[in-house]
């Protein structure tokens, strides 16, 4: 057994048992059960600006032990009603898998056992302090608009959400990393054109520093597609288009989940700001991929830069794809365009009687639902209909119709990162027709929502990390002598 010392990281790759014993403050614990990998920090309620300091190298440390991701780690902490939530923030903002919470009192004495990840605190010195049962925690938004009456629109907006909190606003993102710092946001919205320092720099330049989920909000026409497009390169999670006034009441409650939604989106550190984000990755092959099959995909919260890293891994020769990418109307077609300009094959907006032929990916224009119809040969049939699931273009119509219109062992479905469910019953139709389905795992997600209702209801034969499933899409589509 050893004694830990106060605001120290221990890790340990051998089981260990260690001593915890502070006046105040309390303790923190991760391990990797899998692995027997485990570590801890003894902190002092006096050392509390330094939690996400010692939280960030104990996971750091972790990681490197145990060769796993964040999410693998259970983390556990005891301690003072104000440890316990700031630590749960910080493991959150670091994707850390949330365990036990105990809330106490005064004094702690605990002995962690770094094998088993076991946390156990002396009864004696806690009987007089039971666990706190707390209500979920409030996601903190800060709002960074040049416009005061947009923010004071989205601060009215935030507010009828009982989850969500407005911590800041500021009209330039010029001395926004000072107030991340101070106001510590789970999440930021963020105009692109602003006198100053704009979105597009901010995205750049402070974000791969300060690492916080990011909103894009803005009023941008299709000519401007270019540069939400870019923000979502640089790391930017989603895009939202500015509502008017007259249409707040309708979308307020679509603007708050996706705000909500990012607050608790997996930010992929290498690609923060562009700095390690290649343009277009290689494809994996160069050999010709089976003409006959059709490949349906779907797409939301973070699948624009999903989808680029998929498409951009096939070879020339593809069988028929098509796409649906929950997106503002006016900028599908500047998505699909980016793609051309990427993809070794046609990218193109669908539009209504698109034949479906190799060598050619047709993505369903925002606001407009596609399905695919005929007998063969196969066309899309795009329409002005109601939303499905709330959305327009919606993957279920996409994936239904594929299910209906296609021989199941004719078909593909890839399902990608996306909050919500859409998508999840027709995929598992296109399984029970036949069809081989693919759903994106949870740790390459940037939300884990469609995927984790396609995988709950049985329609995903394979989850698979995001860089697997170009392979897995090109073993599937190799014709085999």
């Amino acid at each position: 057994m050893i004694k830990a010392d106060p605001n120290r990281v221990y890790a340990f790759g051998e089981p260990t048992e260690v001593r915890l014993e502070a006046a105040s403050g309390g303790v923190v614990t991760l391990c990797h059960p899998r692995s027997g990998k485990g570590g801890c920090f003894l902190l002092r309620q006096s050392a509390l600006p330094r939690l996400h300091e010692l939280l960030g190298e104990l996971a750091t440390r972790l990681q490197a032990l145990a060769h796993c991701g964040p999410e693998a780690l259970d983390l556990k902490v005891i301690g003072s009603k104000t440890l316990v939530d700031e630590t749960v923030r910080v493991g959150e903002a670091l994707h850390l898998k949330i365990g036990k919470q105990q809330k106490i009192s005064g004094g702690v004495l605990a002995y962690f056992y770094s094998d088993s990840g076991r946390l156990r605190v002396r009864a004696s010195d806690v009987a007089a302090a039971p666990v706190v049962a707390s209500p979920p925690r409030k996601r903190r938004v800060l709002i960074v608009d040049d416009s005061a009456a947009v923010r004071k629109v989205l601060i009215h907006v935030f507010k009828t959400d009982p989850e969500l909190e407005v911590v800041g606003a500021a009209e330039s993102a010029n001395g926004v990393e000072k107030m991340i710092d101070e106001l510590r946001p789970d999440v930021i919205t963020l105009d692109i054109n602003m006198p100053g320092m704009d979105g597009i720099t901010f995205l750049r330049q402070i974000l791969p520093r300060k690492p916080v989920p990011v909103v894009m909000i803005s009023s941008l026409s299709m000519e401007d597609g270019d540069q939400v497009l870019r923000a979502l390169e640089l790391g930017a999670v989603d895009y939202i288009q500015k509502p008017s006034f007259g249409e707040l009441e309708t979308v307020a409650p679509q603007i708050t989940e996706r705000v909500k939604a990012a607050s608790l989106a997996r930010l992929d550190q290498r690609r923060l700001g562009g700095a390690h984000a290649p343009d277009s990755p290689r494809p994996l092959t160069d050999q010709a991929l089976d003409p006959s099959i059709i490949v349906a995909m779907g797409a939301s919260t973070g699948g624009t830069e999903a989808l680029r890293n998929v498409l951009c891994r096939l070879p020339a020769a593809i069988p028929p794809i098509v796409i649906v990418q929950h997106i503002p109307a006016v900028f599908s077609a500047a998505f699909a365009k980016r793609l051309n300009d990427l993809c070794p094959f046609e990218v193109k907006e669908a539009a209504d009687g698109d034949l479906l032929q190799p060598g050619r990916v047709l993505i369903a224009p925002g606001g407009y639902q596609m399905r695919v119809k005929g007998k063969g040969p196969f066309r899309v049939q795009v329409t002005d209909e109601a939303p499905v699931n709330r959305h327009k273009p919606s993957v279920d119509v996409l994936f239904d119709s594929v299910a209906e219109a296609i021989s199941g062992k004719s078909s593909i479905g890839v399902i990608l990162t996306g909050m919500g469910g859409d998508g999840s019953r027709g995929m598992l139709k296109m399984r029970e027709n036949g069809s081989r389905t693919i759903a994106q795992d949870e740790a390459s997600c940037v939300v884990f929502g469609m995927p984790k209702e396609a995988i709950r209801l049985g329609g995903a034969e394979t989850v698979l990390p995001l860089h697997d499933i170009p392979g897995q899409l090109v073993q599937w589509l190799t014709r085999r002598a």
